[in-house]
């Protein structure tokens, strides 16, 4: 027996700063976070103080913080849906898709009654390519949609995937679920894609977004939405220049559009 520590390692193997990431941002707490994070000093088994704080980060885009701060909520109650969830959302929003989709399976099986899960379920297994299981995902989203406003964009997603998966004869009866009359809430961006789907609305339209509150967010969405569109028309080149577009402005690079054409513009530029 050697007296000296041994351990099965490969020759040639990765450094150490490929593998550990401990950058963090320098951004102060904002005031919300100090005030909960005091709450938490008074009662640190607290698991919805935990989820709260990951909440506020979430707000400064601290989502590694978020991360942790959900990550510590679970380990005083690994059977909490919610907490999940929320973790498998910000895995999505700093690009882990495995392991949202991890978390996020886990959550649906501990409350498969939650919109929100299987919404962010479905959005994990498209931006893996993994489209079969997206359609799952999304299909029991829909079967658990229960306003108009949440209608849009799940037909939105779930039209998309199903164009991807070939299903065309579906996807367009799927739009039958949205029309002009349809009360889009705050996802007035999905029912213009829609509705751009369904033929009412030209493409070029879509990126007409005079007085947005937030026009780089404006234009990662209903670029991401027109740009896959030309996609799927094999209009390779435009949806190309597209994702460019979008990419140049990074002020909302942890919106949904702006990651889904992270992963699109990978794959054009390998030549896929």
């Amino acid at each position: 027996m050697t007296k000296y520590m041994h351990i099965s390692i490969d020759k040639e193997r990765a450094s150490l700063e490929t593998q550990v990431h401990l950058n963090r941002s320098d951004l102060p707490f904002s005031e919300e976070v100090k005030k909960i994070e005091l709450e938490i000093e008074q009662d640190s088994k607290n698991v919805d103080l935990w989820m709260k704080k990951g909440i506020a980060l979430s707000k400064q885009m601290l989502f590694r913080e978020a991360i942790e701060a959900y990550s510590i909520g679970l380990t005083f109650n690994p059977f909490h849906a919610l907490l999940y969830r929320h973790r498998g959302h910000r895995l999505i929003s700093i690009r882990r898709f495995h392991e949202a989709a991890l978390d996020l399976e886990l959550s649906s099986r501990l409350d498969p009654t939650n919109w929100d899960t299987w919404y962010h379920l479905g959005l994990a297994y498209y931006l893996l390519e993994d489209f079969a299981r997206a359609e799952k995902a999304y299909k029991r989203c829909l079967e658990i949609t229960n306003s108009d406003e949440l209608m849009v964009a799940i037909v939105d997603w779930y039209w998309m995937t199903l164009m991807h998966l070939g299903k065309k004869e579906e996807a367009d009866k799927l739009l039958e679920l949205v029309s002009e009359n349809t009360d889009p809430g705050e996802n007035l961006s999905y029912k213009r894609r829609v509705l751009m789907y369904k033929g009412i609305i030209q493409p070029e339209e879509l990126i007409e977004y005079e007085g947005a509150e937030f026009p780089e967010l404006e234009l990662a969405t209903q670029g991401y939405g027109l740009a896959n569109y030309y996609l799927l028309l094999g209009e390779k080149e435009k949806a190309k220049e597209l994702f460019e577009r979008i990419l140049k402005y990074s002020s909302f690079w942890s919106s949904f559009g702006y990651i889904a054409s992270v992963v699109a513009l990978e794959k054009a530029n390998k030549g896929k």
